[in-house]
């Protein structure tokens, strides 16, 4: 039976969206040796750390008095967690809201320069995250990209983060506490499934209500707008070219810049690839399936993994059975309240789908397996409590998957890609996503121009890394992107997951080496020794 939570996993796994791919959903890093990295196949067809409560800034006034005026950078003092020992220049973006009116309002897009520390011989084009999501901060995880080693990028060259337009500590910020609020509700099984459609969809229609109320034009909260505000960001800041760095929705909007910008990139590194060509949603049953597959298939060939956890993929699905049959009620502790979650079958596949964008909890997967089936939850209450997370503004991730992705793929078409796929997965995850559907109706009726669901065609260099174990981002989707790349590199890393820089020294190195010289492939013979994934063993 279907049961009246489903939506809410999609609020997790949206790149970024997404929010697991923002930081780690445990409180360890990944120590192990990072894994091989070998070529992409190319197809012959085609994550505490996000803003709590920021500093409200007043709003502007200002209008634009002509579209040929150049971008705003105005300096303030930095609003958001600094990483530790760093000195940067932070301020705000000035942009129009709408490029299309005249009269359109500025918005502020909150903005951070981590400068070289070579100083006089540091390279003029720096290196520009651009944050999953849609709707996450790259300033809310400053402190935790500067932890897994990309503070690196400094040895050479300026880095820079800001939030996208909707997002973060930008304003105005898109965020929708009228559907947060329904989270312990939708968890704890009280309201039946027909209820929790009614009450999500209603929730987005108010949070919809409440941002145009407040003059929010939200038809210009696109990925095209934000690339053009990364082209703007260029210019307030004097820099001829960028290099872009793009992380799950980020790589969608870091191909959006080569398309629409091309004069603004000298390099871009995609890194879990989510290209505009692909839908989200309708696949997800299936690519959810390949990466629990990859799971059974690694702990299966290795010994250790094996003997402690035998016939895994046996044991998961019976679990998933059971639990659909016989849910159970976990309690956690989220920020000093105790919450209860209805365990069902859907929901462990939906925790374990979510673990399996950070190769830690990819590690400890087998054995959180295990536990669940013997009543021990210790392991599992760590991936519950994500469903908490607020840090995705999520009437900015509206916005763009409503008007760039929803209009372009029909719901039954994902009833269509599951079949086939395991009866456990394919039950939870079309129905997953009905909701969002049947939301997106209000937030935005109208698609796009279609060239938003179309390859992106480009001869700049482009370096793509790919996860083994990504479940929302398959590998796949890199090759498909790089068929129009004609100055691609592609690379696939066994024993990780999602947003491979943070858990790869192998491939962050590699992503240095390119942003160096992004006119050859760069070297991958760090990579030539490398063990599979350590699983956890108890």
């Amino acid at each position: 039976m279907k049961k009246p939570y489903r939506f809410l996993s999609i609020g997790l796994v949206l790149m970024a969206a997404m929010i697991a791919c923002n930081f780690p959903a445990s409180p360890t890093v990944l120590t192990v040796t990072p894994s091989i990295s070998t070529p992409l196949p190319i197809p012959s067809t085609a994550a505490t750390l996000a803003p709590e409560a920021p500093t409200p800034l007043p709003p502007t006034q200002t209008t634009i008095p002509s579209q040929t005026s150049l971008p705003v950078f105005e300096t303030a003092p930095c609003s958001f967690p600094v990483p530790n020992a760093e000195d940067p220049l932070c301020g705000y973006l000035l942009v129009p809201e709408n490029r299309a009116r005249p009269d359109s309002p500025l918005i502020r897009l909150a903005v951070a320069v981590f400068r070289s520390r070579a100083a006089s011989a540091a390279a003029p084009d720096p290196v520009v995250h651009l944050a999953g999501g849609p709707g996450s901060s790259s300033l809310g995880v400053a402190r935790y990209l500067f932890q897994q080693g990309l503070g690196e990028i400094l040895e050479r060259r300026d880095f820079i983060m800001f939030d996208q337009r909707g997002s973060g500590y930008s304003r105005p910020r898109l965020n929708c506490p009228e559907r947060e609020r329904l989270t312990p509700s939708l968890l704890d099984g009280s309201l039946s499934q027909a209820e929790a459609d009614q009450a999500i969809v209603a929730a987005f229609r108010e949070c919809h209500a409440r941002l145009a109320q407040d003059g929010i034009d939200l038809s210009a909260y696109t990925s095209a707008d934000s690339a053009a505000d990364v082209n703007d960001l260029r210019l307030a800041l004097g820099y001829a070219q960028l290099n872009l760095y793009g992380t799950s929705y980020g790589s969608r909007l870091a191909l959006t810049v080569m398309r629409d910008f091309p004069e603004t990139v000298r390099s871009a590194v995609l890194d879990s690839t989510y290209p505009p060509q692909v839908n989200l949603y309708t696949p997800l049953a299936g690519n959810a399936q390949r990466a629990f597959n990859v799971l059974f298939e690694r702990c299966a060939a290795d010994p250790a993994c094996n003997a402690a956890y035998p016939d895994l993929r046996g044991v998961f699905y019976s679990l998933v059975d059971r639990l659909n049959t016989t849910p159970e009620q976990v309690s956690l502790q989220v920020d000093g309240v105790e919450r209860i979650v209805r365990l069902d079958g859907g929901r462990l596949v939906d925790a374990l789908f979510v673990g399996m964008y950070n190769p830690v909890v990819t590690a400890s997967m087998p054995r959180m397996i295990f536990d669940v089936r013997d009543g021990e939850y210790t392991l599992l209450q760590r991936q519950l409590s994500l469903y908490y997370d607020t840090s995705v503004a999520l009437g900015m991730q509206m916005s763009v998957q409503c008007s760039e992705e929803i209009p372009f793929s029909p719901p039954e078409e994902a009833y269509t890609a599951a079949q086939g796929v395991q009866p456990q997965i394919a039950e939870f995850f079309p129905a997953s996503v009905q909701s969002l559907f049947t939301a997106c109706q209000d937030w935005h009726p109208d698609p796009l121009d279609p060239i938003e669901n179309q390859p992106v065609s480009s001869d700049l260099p482009t370096l793509i890394l790919a996860g083994e174990y990504d479940p929302i981002t398959p590998p796949e989707w890199g090759g498909l992107a790089a068929q129009t790349l004609t100055h691609a590199y592609a690379y696939l890393f066994p024993a990780n997951g999602h947003w491979v820089t943070r858990s790869s020294g192998c491939a962050l190195s590699m992503a240095l080496a390119f942003w160096d010289n992004p006119a050859t492939a760069p070297d991958s013979t760090c990579a030539q020794s490398i063990p599979a994934m350590q699983f956890d063993i108890r």
